[in-house]
């Protein structure tokens, strides 16, 4: 028998021994790993090496507080010069220098079969974009060529078998972000912005590489085509620092028991998907107020990586539809959380102006069946705006 059919038969064993490891979340869903995208880390890993940087993974740091990447990287570290590690870095480089970003990847990654599988994940009657990108004609062809080059790494580095050699790890992180999840905050979202998706689905990488920081981590919010609509989806990487051991089997602690960062993470993340296609349409009003987007303003919000009117906008309505949702089910310990953490954290200053606007939405139902039906007043107020206005939001709620 042919070794590498071998080899691939043997991944797909682990693949699918890997695979088991989902937990349901409630009847719409679920928490799990993507064999894609730790494979793709595992990689980007190596490829860094020859690139010197990508987002948080960075050439010479020491990521010893997250044992998955720590040991990933010892494991296929003998990878670092192979072809096909140094075509991903050279294909990497180029999306790197285009996006500034490897989200566009996951969305692409998350919309391909589980390796070593080829192909969608799902047979779509209409054309689709799985990047979610149009930025560049290009990025899709690059990405499609980098799909190619981690299926061929995940069976020539038998990334499966490390998968299921290690799955006791992932399993019990699994665990960790698990109950800290609230079950019910999708069906809240779906009421609150009177809007359905088919389905939720959130996704841990132990694999994502992390700088050493008390209050580091990150998440990303995908989108799955699927024949019944657009799934959200969510990557989010480990949120607390580990102290190394001399092996993955000595962890008893994991990287994801750290309820604040689940709690906000696992509904903003999924609030985009609620948000950010409403205000497709509204990109050149947006744009045109730029001016709203203050000295004043920008030095707060770009501690928080806030930088811009658009993102400005966006990062405050995602983040007002989570403290009304907390209102909304008369939990109001939460709702007054969230503003510590929106208003005073990440000085998302205009909160308070638009708390006050919202309840008009929350209160006409009939004149307002749905989020996307209020909008337009939204876009409306935002424009209504002055900078003077913008700058006394700062003065008032900088030290929330």
């Amino acid at each position: 028998m042919n070794k590498m059919f071998i080899v691939f038969l043997l991944s797909l064993i682990s693949s699918v021994l890997f695979a088991q490891h989902q937990l349901p979340l409630s009847t719409k869903g679920s928490v799990g790993v993507s064999t894609n995208i730790e494979t793709y880390f595992f990689a980007e890993k190596l490829a860094v090496e020859h690139i010197g940087n990508y987002v948080f993974d960075i050439k010479g740091v020491d990521y010893s507080h997250q044992p998955i990447v720590y040991f990933g990287f010892k494991h296929f570290s003998n990878y670092q010069n192979d072809p096909v590690i140094i075509r991903a870095a050279e294909i990497l480089k180029e999306i790197r220098d285009t996006l500034h970003d490897n989200g566009p990847i996951f969305n692409y990654l998350l919309n391909q079969k589980e390796f070593p599988g080829a192909g969608p994940r799902f047979a779509l009657k209409t054309d689709n974009n799985p990047s979610g990108s149009s930025m560049n004609k290009n990025v899709d062809a690059l990405l499609a060529e980098l799909t190619d080059s981690l299926r061929s790494f995940y069976v020539k580095a038998d990334v499966g078998r490390f998968l299921a050699e290690n799955s006791s790890f992932y399993k019990q992180a699994l665990q960790e972000i698990g109950k800290d999840i609230n079950k019910d905050i999708f069906l809240h979202m779906e009421k609150w912005y009177g809007q359905k998706f088919p389905f939720y689905e959130l996704y841990i990488s132990p694999a994502m590489p992390i700088t050493p920081g008390d209050d580091n981590y990150r998440g990303v919010g995908p989108q799955i085509d699927s024949p019944k609509g657009k799934i959200p989806s969510m990557v989010v990487s480990s949120s607390k620092m580990l102290k190394l051991q001399n092996s993955l089997a000595d962890y008893h602690e994991f990287g994801f028991d750290n309820e604040p960062v689940t709690s906000f993470i696992s509904s903003h993340e999924i609030g985009h998907s609620f948000v950010n296609p409403l205000l497709d349409q509204y990109t050149t009003s947006i744009k045109a107020d730029s001016a709203l987007y203050t000295k004043k303003l920008e030095a707060i919000l770009s501690t928080s990586n806030i930088r811009g009117w658009h993102v400005t906008v966006i990062e405050h309505l995602v983040r007002l539809g989570e403290i009304r949702i907390a209102v909304s089910v008369k939990n109001d310990k939460e709702a007054e959380r969230l503003r510590k953490l929106h208003i005073g954290e990440y000085n998302c200053v205009l909160i308070p102006l638009l708390e006050a606007k919202i309840v008009e939405y929350e209160r006409n139902h009939k004149k307002y069946p749905d989020f996307k039906s209020y909008v337009p007043v939204l876009m409306a107020y935002f424009q209504g705006l002055t900078p003077e206005i913008i700058d006394e939001q700062v003065r008032l709620y900088v030290n929330y």
